[in-house]
Parts: structure tokens; C-alpha cells; sequence
């Protein structure tokens, strides 16, 4: 039996992640994006890397973790009016990567 994984917009006390997406240089205004990544529409138990990519273009942004139990993950130092592809990856290897998004920064 196959699991999936998805990720679904909610705030439940994120670690946050600092960022460095330069795109438009320090005086870019900024912002925050968080979401939740589920297994079988329940809030992950365990944890999952996050990885960060900008929709234009595909650049690689930033990566780190979900946090156990809630599966919530916050990426914060963003830039306003750019959209966000995040992507769930399992490091056990039980579940594929899945991409959600796009996510604009608040």
C-alpha cells in the first residue's frame, strides 16, 4: 500500500526558518510563508525536510524541517509579490516527494 503525502495551508506553531532569497536586494519588502505537511490527510508525525523554490524560474530558495507532531514549517525573510513551491521529501524513503503551492509570502 502506497502512502502519499501533501501539504496543506495552516499555521500551528511553526519552527521558523531563516531565509536568504535575494531576488530583489535588501530593500525588497519581505514576508513569511508556512504551511503543513499531512500523510493521509492527518497532520505529519514525523518529521519532513521542506525545501523552498521560487515558482519563477525554479530557484532553489532554502530547505529545512517540519515539526514533529504538527507538521508545520515556516520560511520567513521572503520577498513580497513572488510565489513559493515548497516540497515535502521523506527522509526514511516510506513516502515521494510531493510539491505544493504556490505560496505568497504575507
Amino acid at each position: 500500500m502506497t502512502h502519499h503525502a501533501s501539504i496543506e495551508t495552516e499555521l500551528v506553531d511553526p519552527i521558523v526558518l531563516r531565509v536568504r532569497d535575494y531576488g530583489g536586494g535588501p530593500s525588497t519588502p519581505r514576508g513569511s510563508v508556512a504551511d503543513i505537511v499531512t500523510v493521509n490527510g492527518a497532520p505529519a508525525a514525523l518529521v519532513y525536510r521542506v525545501r523552498l523554490y521560487r515558482e519563477t524560474g525554479g530557484g532553489y530558495v532554502a530547505e529545512g524541517w517540519s515539526v514533529k507532531g504538527t507538521g508545520a514549517y515556516r520560511f520567513d525573510d521572503l520577498e513580497l509579490g513572488q510565489r513559493y513551491i515548497p516540497v515535502a521529501l521523506d527522509h526514511t524513503g516510506t513516502h515521494k516527494p510531493v510539491a505544493a503551492g504556490p505560496l505568497e509570502p504575507a
